[in-house]
């Protein structure tokens, strides 16, 4: 149940970051900005999962799991929220819509990616 809230919390923050200021994020006609957005979401992610999954201690099998608990809730919310992105997001262009849902798909992905068990090297 913690990380079904934590994900929520996750999907609210990020839902809020874009309502208000995604305009300066997904422009279409930017591709620089663009490029940033889906690369600076990569130490996001890192800062918002490894962290608190150290804090619990959880054990490979238990990573995947909360990882998938994490992305539940905002890919269900997410559902709706694209269906009616021009009423959610007023600030963002019609046409952004397909990159921002694209970087959806990225972040959650990458979400999940943080899941997975990592090998260790042998001799250390």
């Amino acid at each position: 149940m913690y990380f079904l809230i934590w994900g929520f919390l996750v999907w609210l923050g990020a839902t809020l970051i874009f309502r208000f200021f995604g305009h300066f994020f997904f422009h279409p006609e930017n591709a620089l900005l663009l490029l940033l957005s889906y690369l600076l979401v990569v130490p996001f992610i890192f800062l918002l999962t490894y962290p608190l999954y150290k804090l619990k201690d959880l054990t490979k099998e238990e990573r995947l799991k909360a990882a998938m608990f994490i992305v539940l809730p905002g890919m269900f919310i997410d559902t709706v929220v694209l269906v009616i992105f021009p009423d959610v997001f007023t600030n963002l262009p019609v046409q952004s819509d397909r990159y921002f849902g694209s970087w959806l798909l990225w972040a959650y992905s990458l979400i999940l990616v943080t899941g997975l068990p990592l090998k260790k090297r042998e001799g250390r």
